[in-house]
């Protein structure tokens, strides 16, 4: 009879879950824990931002945890994808059938921008705080889209101001060809011929960079001989790129956005990284002359975090998602959407920082620029 009533319930259970996945995650849940699930490269060239994004928003929940300030206890669940947009898909399902998870955050690399989006829609998930300028994500009008940083056009919008500034005249442009390529061209193209500069050379180039489109960019580009150009392509395209024009003898600036001007362009550059200006989209880290670098700092140093742009990201986003946790009576994926939804601007100690939807955009967007040095370092 034990067994009998033991095996009885057990096919219920298997039943019920195989029956009704949908249903379980879409209906409030009373669990203590809420889970998060992350797809992000852990291997691979990309691995120190997937890292440096994932230790610092788990000390962030430990913190929250440990309070028990939330409420509940977060927990995030990472997939490795080696930056490869076909294993976040696959990711993206683990996360949501495997792992239950009523959330996804802090996507990271290639998959973050497609790949990662569109999983969310498909298992109705939230998708939160994305490493991603991909205006798709702010414009589309899907649901349950919480972008923090700017986007790929503000940052753009901010080198056409500054090379116009500086007396820049000529400006040129590599990009590779897709949505996301076609959006920083057009972009580009109206806001400097909008100032009546000139647009000095756009040229796509493949992923990789490789021996079939780089010549053809390179002389198309250099041939209009612009003074500056923008890097948008894939950072081991934009690398080759560089180090192509060098090679060419172009002697004028680069500039690039954040997404493509990290740690791993310069690591492939090495000393031609020398000079390179990079759109930022967080508060530099290094520093503790504001609040929030006071407070980054002294949250780094108690966790033994290194200081990075992406630990600053992850930090200020880990955070928002607390508050929104704060705010849940039950959890689900579609009570976390609403408390996303209401959640406020926070601030930072001077700062201000909040998840932006396709309906509730931030009045203006953070956008700094900074150098890479001779010396291997960021600096303002």
């Amino acid at each position: 009879m034990f067994n009998r009533r033991n095996l009885l319930k057990s096919s219920v259970a298997t039943l019920s879950s195989i029956a009704l996945p949908c249903l379980a995650r879409s209906e409030p849940d009373a669990r203590e824990t809420i889970r998060l699930g992350q797809s992000a490269p852990i291997t691979g060239s990309q691995a120190k931002i997937g890292i440096a994004f994932r230790d610092t928003a788990n000390a962030v929940f430990a913190e929250s945890n440990a309070r028990g300030s939330a409420g509940r206890t977060i927990e995030l669940v990472t997939l490795d994808d080696e930056d490869r947009p076909e294993r976040t898909a696959v990711n993206v399902k683990l996360l949501a059938s495997s792992h239950e998870v009523v959330g996804l955050f802090g996507f990271v690399g290639a998959g973050a921008h497609r790949a990662g989006p569109r999983g969310a829609q498909e298992e109705r998930l939230p998708y939160i705080a994305p490493v991603s300028g991909a205006s798709e994500l702010r414009s589309s009008g899907a649901p349950w889209m919480y972008t923090l940083r700017a986007s790929h056009i503000d940052e753009l919008k901010y080198i056409a101001r500054h090379t116009q500034q500086i007396g820049v005249e000529r400006v040129g442009l590599v990009f590779e060809y897709n949505s996301q390529g076609w959006e920083l061209r057009d972009t580009l193209t109206d806001m400097v011929e909008a100032n009546k500069r000139t647009v000095a050379g756009i040229s796509s180039i493949d992923h990789e960079g490789s021996k079939y489109s780089l010549p053809g960019a390179v002389s198309s580009i250099l041939a209009r001989q612009p003074q500056a150009i923008i890097l948008g392509a894939d950072y081991m395209a934009s690398a080759g790129f560089v180090k192509a024009a060098r090679q060419a003898g172009f002697t004028g600036m680069f500039y690039t956005l954040s997404t493509v001007g990290g740690r791993a362009l310069m690591d492939q550059l090495g000393q031609l990284a020398r000079g390179i200006s990079v759109t930022q989209v967080v508060p530099f880290p290094w520093t503790r002359a504001s609040p929030i670098g006071r407070s980054y700092h002294a949250f780094c140093e108690q966790h033994r975090l290194e200081f990075s742009f992406e630990g600053m990201e992850a930090y200020l986003a880990a955070n928002l998602v607390v508050d929104a946790v704060k705010r849940l009576k039950q959890v689900s994926p579609a009570r976390l959407a609403d408390a996303l939804d209401m959640l406020p601007e926070r601030d930072f100690g001077g700062y201000f920082a909040s998840l932006q939807t396709p309906r509730r955009a931030a009045s203006a967007r953070y956008v700094d620029l900074t150098v890479y040095s001779h010396d291997g370092k960021f600096i303002k």
